[in-house]
């Protein structure tokens, strides 16, 4: 995440915004894991685990909708 979603501020990697002082460690976390999910997904994808590389894929957008992982769902054709 590079700005604040409150305040739209440029974040310096800290877990509280230095303008709004919003509390972002969850939503970081949040992030890494949607991010953990589609990289995975990419292995099982190149292994040729198509299934389950859909069903990470779909996982990591619940969490964070990003442009990387909607292609990727789209390469699956799903």
């Amino acid at each position: 995440m590079e700005r604040c979603p409150i305040c739209r501020a440029t974040l310096n990697g800290a877990e509280t915004c230095r303008r709004c002082r919003a509390e972002l460690g969850s939503v970081l976390r949040t992030e890494r894991m949607a991010e953990e999910l589609r990289i995975t997904a990419m292995h099982r994808l190149v292994s040729g685990d198509h299934e389950t590389a859909g069903r990470l894929l779909r996982r990591s957008l619940l969490l964070h909708r990003t442009p990387e992982t909607l292609s990727l769902q789209r390469l699956l054709g799903q």
